[in-house]
């Protein structure tokens, strides 16, 4: 765990003090790339746009604020996301690439029993596990290039906690 206690990264001087993360929540969703509609049957479709991306939501009360003072929306920051994005491989398929750069350390391979499963190469974004004859989960913590969204601090004055709340979407 970081001095923050937390597995979560922000580039910065120190935006997440120590005893201001504790117990954050992390919410990783996909930006809407695209719409959905229906033709005259009544059968959904989805018109999809390249370029998939992430909005990050994380919130926490602890009893020190984070510093966000400085952190104003479009402010670009490098995240080290907690959040752990995984992919299944079918037998016989022992590479995967993955679309964003890979924390390091990060990379974890479980088979179908949740028995850990070797990871034999790490290069970048390439990762290879060894052979498997059933489907092996894989997955990561990805680093991410966010801007800023939205942030609010608060104070519980009578708990003593800071409740706060940060948006940050990739680039």
């Amino acid at each position: 765990m970081s001095e923050a206690d937390t597995l979560l990264v922000l580039d910065g001087p120190a935006l997440l003090a120590r005893w201001s993360a504790r117990g954050t929540r992390h919410v990783l969703t996909p930006v809407p790339r695209g719409e959905f509609w229906r033709d005259q049957s009544g059968t959904a479709h989805f018109a999809a746009l390249p370029g998939a991306r992430y909005v990050l939501t994380l919130s926490a009360s602890d009893v020190r604020p984070p510093a966000f003072a400085g952190l104003w929306p479009g402010v670009t920051l490098s995240v080290e996301a907690a959040n752990r994005l995984g992919v299944l491989l079918a037998p016989g398929t022992n590479a995967w690439t993955a679309e964003r750069d890979i924390v390091a350390g990060s990379v974890q391979a479980h088979d179908s029993d949740g028995a850990a499963h070797p990871v034999t190469e790490v290069a970048g974004r390439a990762v290879s596990i060894a052979p498997h004859d059933r489907p092996v989960c894989v997955s990561l913590r990805p680093r991410l290039l966010m801007m800023v969204r939205d942030w609010s601090a608060g104070l519980e004055e009578w708990d003593g906690l800071h409740p706060w709340r940060l948006v940050l979407e990739e680039v």
